[in-house]
């Protein structure tokens, strides 16, 4: 069975609401989810999971879920999806650099139209699945 864990900052309401819709997402395209909330998470329940998605603003940066990230890179696949716009930069500045290449950043607006980045998402969780959860290495 394919799992994702969605691990979302929980003080941003819509880092809740953008954790749904991605799970609905990957429900249709038959990738089981589960969210969980940031601040209980661990990495060593998120090494079961096939791939993991952080979820959450900018801000993002200062969190328990940059540290998760970093800890379970080297086992499952990592991605960052970050409401709101702006410097998408600033983040990969506080992952190590090892990571920064390699973990893709999609963004979804806050505005009220659809948002883009999931589908990008959910097209880059499918092909790194298909690599049987780990990083494909090419």
């Amino acid at each position: 069975m394919d799992r994702v864990a969605i691990v979302y900052y929980q003080r941003d309401a819509l880092a809740r609401q953008r954790a749904a819709e991605l799970a609905e997402k990957l429900h249709t395209h038959e990738l089981h989810s589960e969210i969980l909330e940031v601040a209980s998470s661990s990495a060593h329940e998120l090494v079961y999971f096939d791939a993991t998605v952080l979820v959450g603003p900018l801000r993002f940066s200062r969190m328990h879920g940059l540290a998760l990230a970093n800890a379970v890179f080297g086992f499952r696949p990592v991605a960052l999806l970050l409401t709101g716009t702006g410097d998408t930069d600033r983040i990969l500045r506080q992952l190590p650099r090892r990571m920064r290449g390699e973990v893709p950043v999609f963004t979804v607006g806050d505005d009220g139209r659809p948002h883009t980045g999931i589908d990008p998402l959910v097209t880059w969780l499918r092909a790194m699945i298909g690599y049987s959860g780990y990083r494909a290495v090419g």
